[in-house]
């Protein structure tokens, strides 16, 4: 069941769109459809355009806090939409931007924010973005939470699913129920929610299970052995 009103988190959604060519040209907006869509719910949208890692900068550690200045008690929902894919994103400029330096934008935000920052990642592949948490010797995460989607969605499947999404959580719904409706809305199963603890646990896990430093130190030994006279000499003589 849906939190009453007067449990729900009150939010609004920061927009960061950093449109291709392309979508300049054919003025295709994803941050006008998704403040229509989020303002028929009565919150508050705001959309920054960043055509640079200069003006992406600006937006995260500027346009954002101007917005919480002007809404003060209301929980930033942080949306990123840009040309992606599983090693990154790509800015209006053309710069790519990976998954490990964006997390370096993020952690400061997450930090600032208590460790309560959600990131929806409106990319092809943008859920890839659960690879910023997966650094076990973090002690600040990038985000609390991500959403995005495992696959390449339709510019009608991103739209539905993220109107749905603020609709959802507007109405006090928890997020991997909001999430699931994302899922039914836009006909795309691949829209997922990830928590940034549980991708670093799991990642830690995934090491230790499948490899010891004992293991890893025989590996490397072995990968001597099998070298060449030649190389095997060239090796002792390093030491």
């Amino acid at each position: 069941m849906p939190l009453p009103p007067e449990q729900r988190i009150k939010f609004f959604v920061f927009v960061i769109e950093s449109p291709s060519a392309v979508d300049l040209y054919h003025r295709r907006s994803e941050g006008d459809i998704v403040r229509q869509a989020v303002e028929l719910n009565g919150i508050t949208c705001v959309v920054k355009t960043a055509i640079s890692l200069e003006a992406f900068d600006a937006c995260l550690k500027i346009g954002l806090s101007e917005a919480m200045n002007r809404l003060p008690g209301f929980v930033p929902l942080l949306h990123i939409s840009a040309h992606g894919d599983s090693q990154g994103i790509q800015l209006s400029d053309g710069y790519v931007m990976a998954w490990r330096e964006l997390r370096e934008h993020l952690r400061p935000i997450n930090q600032a924010l208590g460790g309560s920052l959600v990131v929806c990642m409106s990319s092809c592949e943008g859920y890839s973005g659960v690879q910023m948490a997966m650094h076990p010797e973090d002690i600040a995460l990038p985000f609390y939470a991500i959403i995005g989607s495992g696959n390449k969605p339709t510019w009608a499947e991103t739209a539905v699913a993220y109107a749905t999404l603020y609709h959802q959580l507007c109405r006090g719904e928890h997020i991997t129920i909001a999430v699931n409706a994302m899922q039914v809305a836009s006909g795309n199963q691949m829209f997922w929610v990830q928590h940034a603890e549980n991708s670093r646990q799991s990642y830690i896990e995934y090491i230790n299970n499948n490899i010891s430093p004992e293991a890893a130190q025989a590996n490397l030994e072995q990968l001597v052995t099998n070298e060449s006279p030649e190389n095997q000499e060239n090796l002792k003589r390093l030491r």
